[in-house]
């Protein structure tokens, strides 16, 4: 019973704190979009079908949200699910809050907090470009466009959450001791 009270607070602690995911390293294309966009706007990888030009001219059409990450088509051997997996997880390691916008190869994909899953799979499919000989940055761009159109939910208050699973921890310790103290 000891050994239980012991590292009874402890086990508790653990399972309150979120548990830290692997994370891609700087070399992918991933990983370089997460560390490009923990800094501007628009992230841009040399091996991306759309040119440095072209993808120059984006930061003063997102200003700061969507965000927005030009990758080459190995994005998708990073991580299974395509262009939304990526988007999930560039969105996820980097911290991005509202929409995010990526192109993996000639192949578009989201991810957003503001937008619903739906709907933001319909703008996904109407930006998509019609034929091969359409431009990817035009349906990047037309994609961005339709998000800032787009009414928002306001995103997940991540510090209410923290906030709310810390306090839940701290009365579920408060619970174990008193349950502990009337056994002994």
């Amino acid at each position: 019973m000891r050994e239980l009270r012991a590292i009874g607070p402890l086990l508790l602690v653990a399972l309150a704190l979120p548990g830290a995911a692997g994370a891609h390293a700087p070399a992918t294309a991933i990983g370089r979009a997460v560390e490009a966009l923990g800094q501007v706007s628009v992230s841009y990888d040399p091996g991306s079908l759309v040119s440095e030009v072209e993808a120059g001219g984006f930061p003063t059409i997102v200003e700061s949200n969507p965000k927005v990450a030009f990758l080459p088509v190995s994005a998708n051997d990073e991580i299974a699910g395509g262009p939304n997996a990526v988007a999930a997880e560039i969105a996820r390691e980097s911290g991005v809050d509202g929409t995010l916008v990526v192109l993996v190869g000639r192949e578009l994909g989201a991810w957003s907090d503001e937008i619903g899953e739906t709907r933001l799979a319909e703008l996904v499919a109407d930006a998509r470009p019609g034929g091969s000989a359409a431009s990817p940055a035009a349906a990047v761009e037309s994609l961005v466009r339709s998000v800032q159109a787009e009414p928002t939910s306001g995103g997940v208050p991540w510090g209410w959450v923290g906030a709310a699973l810390l306090g839940l921890a701290v009365v579920v310790l408060v619970a174990y001791d008193r349950l502990v103290r009337r056994r002994a």
